[in-house]
Parts: structure tokens; C-alpha cells; sequence
């Protein structure tokens, strides 16, 4: 019989329940993205998403990385540690630090090559209930998180605050800035690897899906990481209803973006277009608290974005994007640009900012994410 002993970072093999089976494991739900709120153990199936494929025959488990989203790197097991696998449930296992530290984590199951075979978001925030703590939107357009995705905090001017960031149609986040006015990476366990130009062998999904940590730059013919070699490119990759490579946690989903019959998320909220709102420069974001809703604070941070040339962190404490997860409905464009929330926009000359509800942006671009609830009012 394989040993059940816990190794940290690696595998844990088992062919039938071990004696030590914890009753007070937290099973979570499939998904991409796990929020964890207290200390404790918890599992999940190494599923593909929030789908029921399984992601093949996985031989090892481990933290790819961990970051505080801050300058201060943190020691290894930090946020997450004795993670592992088991057979017989197919279930991979982790526990938290008795005193939790808010941070986040990428957990990849590999194959006996040692290739990626997926990988899953744990987002650790102490206390944080996000249904209680979410805002209900004018307008009907739903409900959504009162932080960005990956964001330990909400309070305006908290560098937690920033979160991660995403390319369009990755399931896997990339960091933002570990200061809130400067192009600085927050520090993290790993040593990031290169970005890598789109091509034939790097622009598909199967790449981004074993390279996670890997940014794909554009090529010029579709501004996407997605390669067509041409102008065309792909859009499932998120879509109206959740897929596979959406971020979010369970319950939870990328914002949808406008289409024929509506002005998605943010044009159905503010009932604009555009808005011309004067930021808090200071605190680098704004309280959009009676755009979107009057429902106290909402506050969105300048967590700048990363580009599409070569991922390279800009714009922090001046500008944003949160994308939806629709593709632009200008077919006659060339460019493969996606509907965005843009706060990258210019001030005016009173030092005034125009947002955006329905910006156009180079999916190889990332940009935050914010999710809404995953009901059927979501439409």
C-alpha cells in the first residue's frame, strides 16, 4: 500500500481512506478560485474548473507561488501548506497557517512528467464574508463582489485592495503592483518566468492551461494571446454563462458585457454610457457609491493593468480596467478587443476622469477582474 504520509508541497498517495481521515476537512465547491476565510483543512476535486472533467492522472501537487500582494515577500507556506493528493477521492488536499495571513496562492496538479495539468486560485481573506459584504446594483443589473477579484481588502487606499490580474479568457492570475501609486510587482514566492510572444505553440489554451504563470504577449494581427494568425480569434473562452476558464469562485462569474439586447453590467447600472466622475488622487480610485448603487461604499482602485507587449506592469494609481467577459460587437474591428469597465481613460481639463461602461481593450492585455453573482438575473 502507498504510504499516507504528508510530504509539503508534493504528493500525498493513498489507495483507500487514510486512519487520520479529518472529519473537519472543508470540502469546496469546483471552481477555479477558492476563497478561504478562516484557518483550517480543506479539499477539493482536481476538477477543470467549475466543470466534472477530471484533470487527468495527477502524480504531484504544489504551491506555485504565494504573495501577500505587497513588497514584502513571504517565507513559503506563508498562506497555504501540506498540500497533497489522494487516489481514492480524487481530492486535493491543503491546510492554512493556525493564524491566518491574507494572501493568494496558485496550487498546480502535475502528471508524472511533472507538466501542468491544471491549477487553482486559493484567495485567503481573513474574516470576509463575500455574499454579506457584496453590493446589489442598480437597475437590476445584479449583484457584485465589493472588492476585485484576488483583493484581501476594500478600504481605499489599502494596497490589498489591488488584487490580481487577468488576461482575457485565463483562468490563472498574474500580479498587480505591491504599492498603490507605483509600477512595483508585489513580491511573491516565485521567480516569474519570462513572457512568451503568441504563436502557433504558445497561443492556444493548452499552453496557457500548462503554463500558468507564463504571460502570452500579442502579436499585431489580433492583439489577443489567443494565435490565429490572422485577425480573427476565439470567444468562448468566457462567455455570458460561466466556463471552464472563468476565474471567479463558485457562485460567482466574470460581469457580462453588452450585447444586441442590453448595455451590460455597468452601462445597465449607471444607466450611461460613460460617467465624469473627479478621483480620488490621493487614495488612487474612486467611490462610485451613487452610480452604481447606493449601497455605501464602492470603491474600485487604480490597480493599473499589465500590457499586451510584453506584461509589463502600468498605470497604477492613475487608471484600471475590469473586464466583462464579452467580445466586441463591432465586427468590422481588426483588432480583437474585448467590452471594458476602463478607467484608463484621460482626465479632463478640470482634472476630471471619464469611465468608460463599455470600453474596447486588447485581450492580451490584463486588466482586474470583478465578479458578480452567478443567477439568472445575470443577463
Amino acid at each position: 500500500m502507498l504510504t499516507a504520509a504528508v510530504i509539503a508541497m508534493n504528493i500525498t498517495s493513498c489507495e483507500r481512506r487514510p486512519a487520520d481521515y479529518d472529519e473537519e476537512t472543508i470540502q469546496l465547491a469546483p471552481a477555479n478560485c477558492f476563497v478561504v476565510t478562516a484557518p483550517g483543512a480543506y479539499a477539493f476535486k482536481a476538477l477543470k474548473g467549475n466543470s466534472t472533467l477530471g484533470v487527468g492522472e495527477v502524480a504531484t501537487v504544489e504551491v506555485l507561488w504565494e504573495s501577500f500582494g505587497t513588497m514584502e515577500k513571504p517565507a513559503r507556506e506563508s498562506i497555504v501548506k501540506e498540500v497533497s493528493y489522494t487516489y481514492y477521492d480524487s481530492m486535493i488536499r491543503f491546510t492554512t497557517q493556525p493564524t491566518l495571513q491574507n494572501g493568494n496562492a496558485l496550487i498546480a496538479a502535475k502528471d508524472e512528467s511533472g507538466n501542468i495539468l491544471w491549477s487553482w486560485h486559493i484567495w485567503v481573506c481573513k474574516g470576509w464574508n463575500p455574499d454579506k459584504t457584496a453590493h446589489s446594483y442598480a437597475n437590476g443589473a445584479g449583484t457584485m463582489m465589493d472588492r476585485n477579484l484576488g483583493a484581501t481588502s476594500a478600504v481605499p487606499g489599502d494596497v490589498a485592495a489591488l488584487g490580481l490580474l487577468y488576461q482575457w479568457g485565463r483562468k490563472d492570475p498574474f500580479l498587480a503592483s505591491g504599492k498603490i501609486s507605483e509600477n512595483s510587482e508585489a513580491a511573491s514566492t516565485l521567480d516569474w518566468p519570462e513572457p512568451v510572444l503568441s504563436d502557433t505553440h504558445t497561443g492556444t489554451i493548452a499552453f496557457s492551461v500548462a503554463h500558468p504563470t507564463t504571460y502570452i504577449a500579442s502579436v499585431e494581427d489580433n492583439y489577443d494571446w489567443y494565435y490565429t494568425g490572422s485577425y480573427s480569434t476565439e470567444n468562448s473562452r468566457w462567455q455570458e454563462e460561466k466556463t471552464m476558464y472563468d476565474p471567479c469562485p463558485a457562485g460567482w462569474k466574470v460581469p457580462y458585457g453588452p450585447t444586441a439586447e442590453h448595455n451590460g453590467f455597468w452601462g445597465t447600472a449607471s444607466g450611461k454610457t460613460f460617467v465624469i466622475i473627479n478621483p480620488d488622487k490621493e487614495l488612487c480610485g474612486y467611490d462610485f457609491n451613487g452610480i452604481f448603487s447606493n449601497s455605501g461604499l464602492i470603491w474600485y482602485p487604480f490597480a493599473g493593468f499589465r500590457d499586451d507587449v510584453a506584461g509589463k506592469l502600468s498605470a497604477t494609481g492613475s487608471n484600471a480596467g475590469s473586464w466583462t467577459s464579452a467580445a466586441d460587437l463591432d465586427e468590422i474591428d481588426p483588432n480583437a478587443k474585448v467590452m471594458a469597465f476602463g478607467l484608463d481613460c484621460s482626465y479632463t481639463s478640470q482634472g476630471d476622469m471619464m469611465v468608460f461602461m463599455n470600453n474596447d481593450y486588447f485581450r492580451a492585455v490584463a486588466h482586474s477582474v470583478r465578479c458578480i453573482k452567478d443567477t439568472p438575473t445575470n443577463n
